[in-house]
């Protein structure tokens, strides 16, 4: 015969306490999800900038001038291509915006930008100096 009262299950004060700190734990992964991703995505804007910025210099190399491109992977992967039509090894995915500017003067060159349209961080490459620098954006920033 059983007691009344005994303590063979959970009451509804306990459940509740633990469904409360279910949803908790999974908001606070949700979120730290979010800001991985971003920072991920962030760092293969910058990868694919010095990615671009090899390719600009092995164009030069073989052109002796550098090029102009605009590349958005807006929903798909899409690869860098040279003005001679050429595909570089340059794979631009989805979200990331790419663009390579050659800047005038007594000696040729380029600036280069890359960042990831969720990001706050917006990569520049300048080819004078060989350095990439990470800046915050605005979010209206788009080139």
């Amino acid at each position: 015969m059983k007691k009344f009262g005994s303590s063979d299950g959970f009451t509804v004060v306990e459940m509740a306490v633990a469904v409360v700190t279910v949803g908790i734990l999974s908001a606070i992964y949700f979120f730290m999800i979010d800001g991985y991703r971003e920072r991920r995505m962030s760092e293969q804007a910058a990868k694919v900038l010095m990615l671009a910025a090899k390719a600009e210099e092995d164009f030069f190399a073989r052109e002796h001038r550098y090029f102009e491109a605009e590349v958005s992977g807006s929903g798909d992967h899409v690869y860098l291509v040279t003005p001679d039509g050429k595909k570089t090894s340059v794979l631009v995915p989805p979200r990331v915006i790419l663009s390579l500017k050659t800047t005038g003067g007594s000696k040729p060159a380029f600036t280069g930008q890359a960042f990831y349209m969720g990001s706050k961080a917006l990569h520049r490459y300048d080819s004078e100096t060989g350095k990439i620098t990470t800046t915050a954006r605005n979010q209206d920033d788009s080139g």
